[in-house]
């Protein structure tokens, strides 16, 4: 197969995976609404989640990994303003860590 025609192919297919990598869209209100994010902290460690990665995502969501109270895997997106869960990833029986 000619160059161009690989290059093109591989740029169609590219362009139809890109909605399968949009993140997920939660509340847009002015960041001055948002749940600051120690009081989200806060809120998640008394639910017994253990936070190993957060991040704010270009959809506007508070993104975590970690690990629930019973030491399942978490990938969660949740609303920056109440906190409402709006999409768990992922979530499976791996054990939390033993380091704290």
């Amino acid at each position: 197969m000619p160059l161009l025609a690989r290059t093109t192919l591989g740029s169609l297919l590219m362009l139809g995976a890109t909605p399968l990598l949009a993140d997920t869209d939660c509340a847009r209100p002015d960041r001055s609404a948002w749940m600051p994010e120690s009081q989200f902290r806060e809120q998640m460690k008394h639910q017994g989640v253990q936070i190993t990665k957060f991040r704010i995502t270009p959809g506007h969501c508070y993104e975590i990994y970690g690990f629930d109270a019973a030491g399942r895997k978490l990938e969660v997106y949740y609303d920056p303003v109440d906190a409402r869960p709006v999409e768990e990833v992922a979530s499976s029986g791996l054990s939390a860590p033993d380091h704290p």
